[in-house]
């Protein structure tokens, strides 16, 4: 009897080993990582030009140049030849961090279209677009639509996801949440016109776009505002000309732009905040698979026209592999930025979480090269001296371009200090 107890016991132990190591390989059917909502930013605003005009390379370029947090989208079409005659143009724009977007070849109604003239106007325009600027020495990949008259269908919808991921449309309050996906082949867009929607509208706007305001009065029947928000902003002419109803003032277009900054919203192009939105979706739901030394994870790109590159901020949780967990892609170790946050590649389409191992240099967060010395208060400037908001300590934020700022400490009771930092 003993015998026939110690063999069961015996075989016990075999099944459990057996089954410990082959965990290695099951899904943990968890989702270790989240993605920071827009960026790190309180919210997000894409301005977007239709039709390729002239005086949007004139009177934008000059107000972008001196807004290095500010960039936009212009969607092109060779109506009027505004593709041939403005490509200079358009491509020194892209060449700065403007996104080239595709409005079609001749801003045509496409609900009339037949299959061919679709394929015409959408996808082999989008290709003519990137010849045409390459010719000018920029490398752009169209990957965003605007269709014209904001005229749209299900055959339409087809036919733009054959060559692009995000298509605008227009109407209504242009704001998307961050928890609730949208139709990428019809994103809603507010139109702002001369005589459609004034600058104190726009400005509001805005605020709302960054939670900045009393909302918890608003009528149940209104769209309910739960947090910071994508607010996408649809743009025609830039130029003082009152008689051109479709056109906005320069003035204006920067008085917006520079509250748009003051907000702390992300003011990037369409296509931009367009994959970081959509790939979080993605990201935030992927499980995890255990491996030998810690797990990896994987997911699927939603779209072959995204982006070539989508960084995205995220917070991924590493408890279950130890202190020290080292995060990978590509082989390459991530180092955390000052927030313990990452910023990972999503079209790589996985990461690896390991324990670390004595070949392995450590990784600590970036110190201060200054002491805080009991500062409550940290400011930034730029060399011009335009305050451009407030930081944690010394540490110029990872959202900010490389330059050179200067940073001013402050608190009740103690001289102010500045230092200047270079990123």
């Amino acid at each position: 009897m003993k015998i026939f107890f110690l063999k069961r016991a015996m075989r016990a132990a075999v099944v459990a080993s057996s089954v410990s190591l082959s965990l290695a390989g099951l899904c943990m059917a968890e989702t270790p990582i989240k993605t920071i909502p827009w960026n790190g930013y309180v919210g997000a605003v894409s301005f977007t030009f239709d039709d390729a005009y002239a005086n949007q390379v004139e009177n934008l370029k000059p107000i972008l140049d001196d807004l290095p947090d500010v960039h936009v989208t212009f969607f092109l079409t060779s109506m009027g030849n505004g593709l041939t005659q403005n490509a200079a143009g358009f491509a020194a724009l892209a060449k700065a961090g403007n996104e080239i977007g595709n409005h079609t070849q001749s801003h045509p109604h496409l609900t009339g279209a037949s299959d061919s003239e679709l394929e015409e106007e959408i996808v082999k325009f989008a290709n003519t677009i990137e010849s045409t600027l390459a010719e000018e020495g920029a490398d752009v990949k169209v990957t965003s639509l605007a269709t014209p008259f904001c005229e749209n269908n299900d055959k339409i919808k087809s036919v733009i996801a054959k060559r692009h991921f995000i298509n605008r449309d227009c109407g209504w309050h242009g704001r998307n949440d961050w928890d609730t996906e949208p139709d990428w082949m019809s994103l809603q867009a507010k139109i702002w016109t001369r005589s459609g929607a004034t600058v104190t509208e726009m400005l509001s706007a805005l605020d709302t776009a960054a939670f900045i305001g009393n909302f918890e009065g608003a009528n149940p029947w209104d769209v309910q505002v739960k947090g910071g928000s994508w607010l996408v902003v649809l743009n025609h002419g830039v130029t003082d000309d009152a008689g051109d109803d479709y056109a906005i003032d320069p003035s204006d277009i920067k008085k917006i732009f520079e509250h748009a900054v003051e907000n702390k919203l992300w003011t990037a192009p369409f296509g931009t905040v367009g994959a970081y939105h959509r790939a979080h979706f993605v990201v935030d739901a992927a499980t995890s698979t255990l491996t030998d030394d810690g797990f990896t994870v994987k997911w699927e790109i939603p779209n072959e026209h995204m982006p070539k590159s989508v960084p995205l901020r995220v917070k991924i949780d590493t408890k279950s592999v130890g202190e020290n967990a080292v995060v990978e892609q590509g082989g390459k170790k991530l180092s955390p930025e000052s927030d313990g946050s990452y910023i990972i590649e999503f079209m790589a389409k996985e990461l690896k979480v390991r324990k670390s191992s004595s070949n392995d240099e450590t990784i600590a967060l970036p110190k201060s090269p200054f002491a805080n010395q009991g500062y409550s208060k940290y400011t930034i400037f730029d060399m011009n001296g335009n305050c451009l908001g407030e930081t944690n300590g010394w540490t110029i934020p990872a959202n900010y371009p490389k330059g050179t700022y200067i940073v001013r400490a402050e608190a009740a009771g103690l001289k102010a200090m500045t230092r200047k930092r270079i990123k």
